[in-house]
């Protein structure tokens, strides 16, 4: 499987950078990524947050385009529901242009009640608008001239001259996971974000249903948190706070996920997962072990990491996005069999910090695909 970075953008509430400063030891780790041979660079959008989370995928990405040369470049995920979907349209054909055709979409259909209370959509619409926006994307970039008339959306010839490089456009992503969003996404052909999450099978049964096959398609996972330093209690030291700070976002926003969050300094010691997704803290060897017991026979085409947690330093975070790619990536890169199913554990799969206890238990990959329910990163 292919190995991406997904790292967030966003402060330490407590400690906050400068934000010219916060975003340059960012860059600094894209183009790190570039050079080591990363796959993706994924970025996403949340609003209003605390930590500054970035509220905007899109010039990050166009910024990227021009500043490297070989890594793909994605939202994950963008919320359509708050974009216009032509505007969208034309800037993501300028960054696809920029990049020489290196751009995906992964779109997000179900933003945060906070988030759609500020821009005035209710929360109730988001699932519709993102769809039917999804559709007049698609039709900017590959008809000359068109119409559309829908529940959300009115426009009459529309004709948008500046065409994306690749054809017949991006590849598109949904991040599914729900039922409904997952059997839309794959009747039409879009490509699954947050793999290994509850809809993953309802997923692939539509993707049959309807004519296609997972040729047609590929299954990125959802985020997973990363850090690597030459000891485990040094890994922790430099992560905790931030891995901390990451699920806090969440929690104060009302996900559920975060119930039974430790503080500082016993999250180390605990058993919490988040969405049934540990995290991989550690040395090296701890790290490659732990994560060949997940995802060596994982049905996914690619991992998406998030390393440079809140608060860490830029060496910290260097150092361990070095070291993966020096020294788990050449494996990991032959772990994965897409043509699984996630299938629910026969019994408890996930012991301390996610390790199974049981050498007869399912791959724990599957208990943690029964399990998860993965945020937005």
């Amino acid at each position: 499987m292919d190995v991406a970075i997904a790292s967030t953008i966003r402060n330490l509430p407590q400690r906050p950078l400068p934000l010219p400063q916060l975003y340059d030891e960012f860059f600094d780790d894209f183009l790190l990524a570039d050079e080591l041979g990363y796959s993706h660079i994924w970025q996403p959008e949340h609003h209003f947050a605390k930590d500054q989370h970035n509220p905007s995928a899109l010039p990050v990405l166009a910024a990227l385009a021009r500043q490297t040369r070989r890594i793909r470049l994605g939202t994950y995920v963008l919320l359509l529901a708050f974009h216009h979907p032509i505007l969208l349209a034309e800037e993501a054909a300028m960054i696809d242009i920029l990049s020489h055709g290196r751009l995906d979409l992964a779109i997000g259909a179900g933003p945060m009640e906070a988030e759609c209370e500020v821009f005035d959509i209710p929360r109730s619409e988001t699932f519709g608008r993102t769809y039917e926006a999804l559709q007049i994307v698609q039709k900017c970039w590959t008809e000359e001239e068109f119409s559309h008339h829908g529940k959300y959306f009115h426009f009459d010839n529309v004709r948008m001259t500046t065409k994306p490089v690749q054809r017949p456009h991006p590849p598109l992503f949904m991040a599914a996971v729900g039922p409904q969003s997952a059997k839309r996404a794959a009747t039409r052909g879009y490509g699954l974000a947050m793999a290994l999450g509850p809809a993953h099978n309802t997923y692939l049964d539509a993707l049959e249903g309807s004519g296609r096959s997972l040729d047609d398609v590929k299954l990125v996972s959802g985020p997973v948190a990363v850090h690597i330093a030459e000891t485990t209690e040094q890994a922790w030291d430099e992560a905790e706070e931030g891995l901390h700070a990451w699920i806090s976002f969440y929690g104060d926003r009302g996900s559920p996920m975060a119930a039974g969050l430790p503080p500082v300094g016993e999250l180390r010691k605990s058993d919490f997962t988040f969405g049934g997704m540990p995290f991989f803290v550690g040395s090296v060897e701890k790290v490659k072990q732990r994560m060949r017991e997940f995802f060596a026979e994982a049905p996914l085409d690619e991992l998406c990491l998030a390393f440079h947690h809140p608060g860490m330093s830029a060496e910290a975070s260097r150092r361990a996005i070095t070291l993966f790619a020096e020294e788990v990536m050449p494996e990991a890169r032959t772990w994965g069999d897409r043509t699984r199913r996630p299938e629910p554990p026969q019994h408890s799969a996930i012991g301390p910090k996610g390790c199974g206890t049981d050498d007869a238990r399912p791959s724990p990959w599957r208990a943690a695909a029964r399990a998860q329910r993965m945020p937005q990163i």
